[in-house]
């Protein structure tokens, strides 16, 4: 587990650190060293800090701890951060919850991979849609937990987690490359190889640094029954939901005179699985599916009778511009984020329960493309007053194009989609090949001012406040390319769908204050808002629905303490809040059980976070982390909602995905081999655990109560200045966790789990 705050190892400490540090321009911080595990922060925009002279909830990840650790994907690590949920439906398909705020529809979360805006949407299927970009050559990962709507806007609603990137160092000629191999129980071999190399090219002028990673891991699923009305039925594929990544990224860094500093970078990743990560239990009777056997659930098997691949392919390109100059820094920053995605997924047991007794499998299509563009301002003045002030806007475009296939007898689509009636499956069962399609395209533009100040009261009193003005505007057109039973005679398409445009225009508020009693003690408070934009929905064949839903809004209150005691030998944070939620985005569905997003029910969450980071000698440092949280509605569905959908929760309902303890603890203990050794030896391991929690509002009655886990995960290594050699075991207890499910009457009863115990070994070589 990572240490946020841990001495480097020449012993300096954090405070030293940070007073070299603190008045630095923002544009700075990727050229300074972190000091080993002392870390720099700079979520304020306006300076760089370290995390416990911050008077906000964030914890931070370094890069040397992630590499350390084998960190592949954020799930790898995000158990070590309190009040931090993840929803995993698969491959490129993940959900971040932060304090218990977690609903469907967009993303509650913010995403940002450097200056670039990369939150998921879900406006159509899928868990979250969060893209799950490798964590190779990472400067730092921060989590700011709490609304953070006036620096990160609307998508910001419950905190914001930024991936910064190593920048290219001017002068050295440096990197590194890692191989690693591994087995896993009930899968297969898995391989991993990643590298990074930085190339000055003028001296103090220009420098490039190129990332690369590949990784190969064996599925652990088997699905069972493949192909329904085949030859023989109970059909087999072994280990579906293997992951494939192949990844890469680029940094320009141009520094023409000291005080501009220009990068340009570009990262692509294309990730690729078989199958789905979904699981049938043991004692679940799988769906009924037409030609194929009833069977029962078992350990780590899929009963669906079609494959489900999935493909993901995200480019990002961003240039940033940041000058400094006596009185502050300017800060300009245009990205752009493209990300095409296939989602599949077995909805046989949808066609069967509208009466149509035939396998399919639908395919989602999805394009999306977010242009981001930022210019702040951070004064520093030599005087009480600073601020941030800036402008922000947001473009996306998305197209999403369904198609509802037939499938063949080893669960593989019979052919193409195609717009004919003729090849219709439903007028044509034997040799037609779609049963449905429709796209769905839309603009969503946004604009937004923001401005914070920080006052110096007196010594040691810091009071900040911040606001945001946000407007946005959406557009869609709908249109079914191909009807169920196909067009009518003579005619061969339907019109489009308009939707009438939707305008929202909110303001976002944060107040904050801070006292820092000493380098060992600061105590602060916050209120602050925070909003998720309406949103369109898409029209039904079957039945009308509402073709747009509105905003909702969140009030989160706050009050923290940290610093260090015993000399530095503990270091704490921890937290209480309290959070009002209203207007909630929820599904609803139609009185055919037909499901849309709606607005409905206000909630309240409660929490306490945690953080302790103890060194009871100078090999040994222990981390516990950890948060308590109470989520729940306090109005919910009324009796005539609960009549046409019973899904939705009432008073009292707990959230979904909200487990109400969680902690994570983390042992190191590394120590020379000897006093004449430049070898280093380093024993760790990481236990997290996640309570009981519901899959769905509790009312439900599809509602899947997960068990409660511990993984638990063992490293030993051993290191010099060029060499790093690791033997792991991941999952050491082979452990079932729960992490999702899955169930509804459309959607069978199911489970994804974390991957079973895996032993491993790696090898680093730096140079």
């Amino acid at each position: 587990m990572s240490s946020a705050y841990a001495q480097d190892n020449s012993g300096q400490s954090d405070t030293s650190f940070a007073d070299s540090v603190g008045e630095a321009d923002a544009n700075d911080v990727p050229d300074a060293s972190s000091s080993g595990n002392v870390i720099v922060v700079t979520a304020n925009k306006r300076q760089s800090t370290t995390v416990l002279k911050a008077p906000s909830a964030i914890q931070a990840i370094s890069g040397a701890d992630l590499l350390n650790q084998g960190a592949v994907s954020f799930e790898d690590v995000a158990g070590q951060v309190p009040g931090l949920a993840i929803q995993n439906l698969g491959p490129g398909d993940r959900k971040y919850v932060i304090r218990g705020v977690s609903s469907t529809g967009a993303s509650t979360t913010g995403v940002y991979y450097d200056e670039a805006v990369i939150s998921g949407s879900n406006a159509n299927d899928g868990g979250g849609f969060q893209s799950d970009i490798r964590l190779y050559d990472l400067e730092r990962i921060e989590v700011l937990r709490g609304p953070q709507g006036t620096l990160y806007g609307a998508g910001s609603m419950s905190g914001t987690i930024r991936f910064i990137t190593n920048k290219p160092d001017l002068d050295e000629f440096s990197g590194y490359v890692k191989g690693e191999i591994s087995t896993t129980r009930k899968g297969g071999e898995n391989y991993n190889i990643n590298g990074a190399l930085n190339l000055p090219i003028i001296e103090d002028k220009m420098a490039l640094r190129l990332v690369g990673w590949g990784v190969d891991d064996s599925g652990f699923v088997d699905q069972v029954r493949v192909g329904a009305g085949s030859l023989d039925p109970l059909g087999r594929v072994s280990n579906v939901n293997n992951d494939n990544v192949l990844g890469g990224r680029a940094i320009l860094r141009v520094k023409p005179v000291d005080q501009l500093t220009i990068d340009l970078s570009y990262t692509r990743q294309k990730q690729k699985a078989r199958g789905s990560s979904r699981y049938t239990p043991a004692g679940i009777t799988a769906y009924p599916a037409p030609g194929a056997p009833i069977i029962q659930g078992c350990d780590l098997c899929n009963t669906d009778v079609n494959l489900a691949p999935r493909e993901d392919n995200l480019q990002i390109y961003s240039a940033t511009a940041n000058y400094s100059t006596s009185f502050g820094t300017f800060t300009a920053t245009t990205n752009q984020f493209n990300r095409k995605f296939l989602y599949s997924i077995d909805t046989t047991a949808i066609l069967v329960q509208f009466g149509l007794p035939y396998p399919s499998v639908t395919y989602e299509y999805v394009d999306r493309k977010v242009n981001s563009s930022e210019l702040r301002f951070a004064s520093d003045f030599d005087f009480p007053v600073n601020f941030v002030v800036g402008g922000f806007r947001q473009s996306e475009a998305s197209k999403l194009e369904v198609n509802v296939l037939a499938t063949n007898n080893i669960g593989t689509p019979r052919g193409g989609f195609s717009t004919l009636t003729s090849q219709d499956a439903l007028q044509f069962p034997d040799t037609g090949t779609t049963f449905l399609g429709r796209t769905d395209r839309r603009k969503n533009l946004q604009y937004a001012a923001f401005g914070e100040m920080a006052w110096d009261v007196v010594p040691g009193l810091e009071l900040t406040a911040g606001i945001r003005y946000f407007h946005e505007t959406l557009n869609g057109v709908q249109q079914i390319t191909h009807p169920f039973f196909g067009f009518p005679d003579g005619q061969t398409s339907e019109p489009p769908v308009v939707n009438e445009e939707q305008t929202n225009d909110k303001f976002t508020y944060k107040f904050n204050a801070g006292y820092t009693f000493s380098d060992d003690l600061l105590v602060y408070a916050t209120a602050s808002s925070g909003f998720r934009s309406g949103g369109l929905n898409p029209p039904s064949p079957f039945a009308p629905i509402p073709l747009s839903f509105g905003p909702d809004n969140l009030w989160n209150y706050e009050a923290g303490i940290k610093g260090k005691l015993f000399g530095g030998g503990l270091e704490y944070q921890a937290d209480v809040f309290y959070i009002d939620w209203k207007d909630i985005q929820v599904q609803q569905a139609t009185s055919q059980a037909l499901p849309y997003l709606g607005n409905a029910g206000n909630a309240r969450i409660k929490g306490f976070e945690f953080e302790f980071v103890a060194r009871p000698t100078d090999a040994l440092t222990v981390n516990f982390a950890g948060s308590i949280q109470d989520a729940y509605l306090k109005e919910g569905a009324a009796p005539d909602q609960l009549a046409i959908n019973p899904t939705l929760g009432v008073s009292g309902d707990k959230l979904p995905d909200v487990p109400p303890f969680q902690f994570a603890v983390g042992l190191n203990y590394t120590a020379p081999l000897s006093a004449t050794s430049d070898w280093t030896a380093t024993f760790a391991a990481d236990v997290n655990y996640q309570g009981k929690r519901n899959a769905y509002f509790q009312n439900s009655p599809f509602n899947i109560e997960l068990e409660a886990y511990t993984l638990v995960d063992l490293r030993a290594s051993m290191t010099n200045d060029l060499w790093t050699v690791s033997v792991f075991a991941r999952n050491l207890t082979d452990k079932r966790a729960q992490l999702s499910a899955i169930n509804s009457a459309q959607d069978p009863y199911a489970f994804i789990t974390a991957r079973p115990r895996t032993f491993g070994l790696s090898v680093l070589r730096n140079f």
